[in-house]
């Protein structure tokens, strides 16, 4: 067998795995996403997501490796580390289920609950605290800290830790998380309005995201009406990039910083989304009411550092 067939084969078998598991009820591992109506169709229109791709399975694969990575050089340290007989469990009201990764048992002789997070190399060393979590660019690096308050709400425990293992050199830290009732309360509502969505068929009042780039990628994308339409985007010759600039140094001066943002919408032209050397701009138009001003489409310049 030629190394051609031998590595389709390898891919078949990762493609085989990939499956679309049903969702009754919101998970630890998935309540910190930002966009309430994702959670809402995970679990009303689970049997319509996107199946991911053979590199996503391998991903997934690999994380249960490093899990057993992780408890393995725990114990070699010297740490009492232990993984629960029944591992799943639910918080009710509102229900939300989990898995447990391992719980690390202390001085006190009380158990904390860890979860084991595999990174790459950059991300390892940006994390280095829980306000690095929340900091983070990364959505789902900022929604890491639901899962394992969840897990303290569960357990009535004041502290967990995060495991996070760099996936290129098998390094490992533990990163202390103190409870935050007040997050795990937001939570915990969070959940309830999802719940209450569910029972009533309609999302409409739930928060969406303001991330074009996630709606993009959202694997529900084609059943939510607050979807965004992929737009390519061009390269901007150095112009609009230039009145960026000038107009994060205007901040303090409104007039001038709005005419910039009149000149920045002139050189945009008929484009509705632009990379201009460090930033994306992109256009969004709404429809305004005719009220006490005249109806019309009203443009909202957006610009994200890149």
């Amino acid at each position: 067998m030629t190394a051609e067939k031998l590595n389709q084969l390898i891919l078949e078998t990762k493609q085989n795995k990939i499956k679309v598991y049903p969702c009754n009820n919101l998970r630890a591992s998935n309540v910190g996403h930002p966009c309430e109506r994702y959670l809402y169709l995970s679990i009303k229109n689970w049997e319509d997501k996107t199946p991911h791709d053979a590199t996503l399975q391998s991903i997934f694969d690999l994380g249960n490796s490093i899990e057993d990575y992780a408890i393995k050089s725990l114990k070699e340290s010297g740490l009492e580390v232990f993984t629960p007989t029944e591992r799943s469990w639910k918080v009710e009201n509102p229900l939300i289920t989990g898995r447990e990764d391992l719980r690390i048992k202390e001085e006190d002789g009380q158990l904390y609950p860890v979860e084991v997070k595999g990174l790459s190399p950059q991300e390892y060393d940006k994390l280095n605290s829980i306000e690095d979590f929340y900091k983070s660019k990364k959505y789902y690096v900022r929604a890491y800290p639901s899962q394992l308050l969840v897990y303290m709400w569960k357990f009535g425990k004041e502290k967990g830790y995060f495991c996070l293992v760099n996936k290129l050199t098998g390094q490992i830290k533990l990163i202390e998380v103190a409870f935050d009732y007040d997050k795990a309360d937001a939570l915990l509502k969070k959940a309830e309005r999802i719940y209450d969505a569910i029972k009533k068929n309609d999302y409409s009042e739930l928060a969406t995201c303001d991330d074009c780039s996630m709606c993009e990628r959202c694997d529900l994308r084609h059943c939510c009406t607050a979807r965004h339409e992929p737009i390519e985007a061009e390269i901007d010759d150095g112009t609009i990039e230039e009145l960026i600039n000038r107009r994060s140094e205007l901040k303090s001066s409104a007039d001038e910083y709005n005419e910039i943002n009149d000149k920045i919408k002139q050189a945009l032209g008929e484009r509705k989304k632009v990379i201009a050397g460090n930033y994306l701009v992109t256009i969004t138009e709404t429809e305004r009411k005719p009220y006490t001003v005249q109806g019309g489409i009203s443009q909202r310049l957006n610009i994200k550092k890149l």
